[in-house]
């Protein structure tokens, strides 16, 4: 099997240095060379390549909204991201996209690249260890605010900050909650904003949602 190979990238020598490497590969085959992402849009629809492989960060229409212009068209083409940005941005956001694969150009050999090549052709999805190691470390990151977050319990309120949540669970305004606990209105809004930050609430109604899963106040 020819695998059909459409480049892009917005520096001429990278173009070349990528395409003289390919066409080494008995089993890959350059079918066009675009130096943006429209002209690249373009050429895919006419030769409707296996697999894209583009740089992500290019001048009228970068490697990302190229790729959702190619899932937008619905057209059978996977896309490849080799770019020498490694960022958690730019990573999700083609990922978001669509792409199928992303690599560094900093840390990619011949080897590894036509190895993704292959897998991506296959139905399989490629990201090179930097990559894949910036993308564990932000889900590790999430799973642990989440868990942070989760681990927050009633517990965690202060008497005052419980007497507080149950009253505007009940529906009392701020006035109405300091004329009965015989405070201001200010000292109602700080412990307020407090037990907002605690429990990295949105808004009140989610204050409201954890008081009655926490039965603070019936319904």
């Amino acid at each position: 099997m020819i695998i059909s190979i459409l480049l892009v990238d917005d520096h001429q020598i990278i173009l070349d240095g990528i395409k003289q490497m390919l066409e080494e590969e008995p089993s890959i085959c350059i079918c066009a060379c675009a130096e943006n992402g429209r002209q690249a849009l373009e050429l895919a629809q006419k030769n409707l390549p296996d697999i894209i492989i583009t740089d992500v960060s290019m001048p009228d229409m970068n490697g990302v909204e190229l790729c959702e212009q190619i899932q937008k068209l619905k057209l059978n083409v996977k896309v490849i991201v080799l770019s020498m940005y490694a960022s958690e941005d730019y990573i999700f956001k083609a990922i978001q996209a669509g792409t199928k694969g992303y690599l560094t150009k900093q840390d990619t050999t011949k080897e590894e690249l036509i190895s993704a090549i292959h897998k991506i052709a296959d139905g399989e999805e490629y990201y090179s260890p930097a990559v894949a190691g910036i993308m564990m470390k932000s889900y590790v990151n999430q799973v642990q605010k989440k868990g942070s977050h989760e681990s927050k319990t009633v517990q965690d309120l202060t008497t005052r900050e419980r007497e507080i949540l149950k009253l505007y669970a009940e529906g009392l305004s701020n006035q109405e909650i300091a004329d009965q606990l015989c405070i201001s209105t200010r000292t109602v809004d700080a412990h307020k904003n407090n037990i907002m930050q605690k429990f990295e609430f949105k808004s009140t109604v989610d204050m409201v949602k954890f008081a009655i899963k926490n039965n603070i106040v019936s319904i």
